[in-house]
């Protein structure tokens, strides 16, 4: 399921409030963040950060319960082929932030003084709107900013 939006949208603000409602409902999930730019989760002046500027094509660093691999030197795969790659089997929901290209049931969060037009509004796979004005799809179901709690219940409901 992805989550998709405009920039600053709200998206992951939106998440930090509708993950933990997920959890608490004893569900394993997953999340899968696309970024539109190059990111660095490695930090400056660590041994990592300065091994990875030798040229090697993977770091992996683990430790205190954590693994993180950071792959250089290869195109930006497929969302398919990093789920096959790096997401856990054992998960009961993987939620994607961004990939609204991709053939996933998606939810989109709006905002009015972004623009009154859905990204994704003509996309058969939406099956939700957040949104504080009335969306142009009147066939899935509008919760406000703050229903995380509703969206909640309606992703509970699709998994029965």
């Amino acid at each position: 399921m992805a989550v998709v939006g405009r920039h600053n949208s709200g998206k992951t603000t939106f998440l930090t409030a509708l993950l933990p409602l997920l959890v608490g409902r004893g569900l394993r999930v997953g999340y899968l963040k696309h970024a539109h730019a190059s990111f660095e989760i490695d930090q400056p002046g660590k041994d990592s950060y300065r091994v990875r500027r030798t040229g090697v094509w993977q770091t992996i660093v683990t430790g205190g319960g954590q693994v993180a691999v950071i792959d250089d030197g290869d195109p930006e795969p497929s969302l398919d082929a990093t789920i096959a790659r790096y997401a856990r089997r054992d998960l009961d929901l993987l939620i994607v932030e961004g990939f609204k290209g991709e053939p996933l049931p998606k939810i989109e969060i709006a905002r009015g003084a972004l623009s009154t037009e859905l990204v994704c509004g003509s996309d058969p796979r939406l099956i939700a709107v957040v949104c504080d004005f009335v969306p142009g799809r009147s066939d899935v179901p509008r919760f406000a900013l703050d229903d995380a709690s509703g969206v909640a219940d309606l992703i509970a409901s699709r998994r029965r």
